[in-house]
């Protein structure tokens, strides 16, 4: 079977992308990190002002800024792997022959414990980033009951609030034959519902002055202890990651340039699986390989579409073949009379 090269893009193309585009491609993954720099500064606050629950709950934060710092916006080849163990067990479950070509085995194989695990963090990193939130603004309400800090509490709630909120309202695309919303509450609910993600920028924004309020009381009653700054530090942090929260969606994808690298892969991939396949076969298969794929979160294309770059992908298979001087020397011999006419 004939080995089609990756697919390594077009060096000649150019895009027309603004910084501001590539930060909305990686908004998730830059809201990871802005939050951990403040989860960080919070626990060194809480630390130096001897509150070490609000400590506690800046270490639960930082872990949910680490699942969104490392598993969100994943870039082509992450994509390529997840895609491909799914077609992999789509394709067994099915019953279809997988060629011994070492390229489509590796990409395919199943995902061990360490893959799977990873690939379900891949694939929700906004709501165990949201998980940890919430678990961690229990924490600050406690600390804040405890030492009487009630903008402490304020702030705790609004971030158990945000994280349930980010977790549990799902996402809705607009419907474009649908009427708009009127109204303001309307408008609101649909805005919302668009990307869940701006519940939990939003209400984790509120909890901002909370805490720059409680920066304040810690600098009029002990100017000498200098654990408000990073209290200061820490709302900054927040107000920069809640705003890439809310230009972010659930739906953990990277950018669409990678999204159809990794596909392009795929669908060689998927040729030379299509090939190994009785011709009767090959056309249905295809069709059903392509639905698949293009119901997977990280697809970039349709399903027609899928289809035809995958019947490209077929073609390239055939051309090398159809010119090789092997096939050439079968077709004259198969044009030779036979003994005897």
């Amino acid at each position: 079977m004939t080995k089609v090269p990756n697919y390594q893009g077009d060096p000649n193309d150019k895009t027309d992308d603004t910084p501001f585009d590539a930060l909305k491609d990686k908004s998730l993954k830059a809201a990871g990190y802005a939050l951990l720099a403040g989860d960080t500064a919070l626990i060194i606050s809480g630390i130096m002002g001897g509150r070490y629950k609000e400590a506690a709950s800046g270490l639960i934060y930082a872990a949910g800024g680490l699942f969104c710092s490392k598993y969100a916006n994943p870039d082509a080849e992450k994509q390529l792997r997840m895609m491909g163990m799914k077609l992999g067990e789509y394709l067994r479950k099915e019953g279809v022959e997988i060629p011994h070509e070492p390229t489509v085995e590796k990409l395919v194989k199943p995902g061990g414990l360490i893959e799977n695990t990873e690939a379900f963090l891949y694939k929700y990193p906004s709501q165990m980033m949201n998980a940890c939130f919430a678990v961690g603004g229990t924490q600050l309400m406690a600390s804040g009951i405890q030492h009487g800090k009630h903008w402490d509490t304020m702030a705790g709630a609004c971030v158990v609030s945000g994280g349930l909120g980010g977790i549990l309202v799902s996402e809705q695309t607009p419907d474009p034959d649908k009427k708009p919303a009127h109204g303001p509450l309307a408008k609101a609910v649909s805005w919302f519902q668009e990307k869940p993600l701006r519940i939990s920028g939003v209400l984790y924004g509120l909890n901002n002055p909370a805490l720059i309020m409680s920066g304040i009381k810690e600098y009029k009653a002990n100017p000498a202890n200098k654990s408000y700054m990073f209290k200061f530090l820490t709302a900054a942090s927040y107000m920069m990651g809640n705003t890439l929260l809310c230009m972010s969606s659930k739906e953990n994808s990277g950018s669409q340039a990678q999204g159809d690298e990794a596909l392009d892969k795929l669908a060689t991939a998927a040729a030379q699986i299509l090939a190994a396949q009785p011709r009767e076969m090959q056309h249905s298969l295809m069709q059903h390989m392509a639905g698949f794929l293009a119901s997977q979160p990280e697809a970039t294309k349709k399903a027609p579409e899928i289809e035809k770059l995958m019947q490209e992908k077929m073609q390239s298979l055939a051309a090398p073949a159809q010119g090789s001087w092997l096939n050439k020397l079968g077709m004259a011999h198969a044009m030779q009379p036979a003994p005897g006419l």
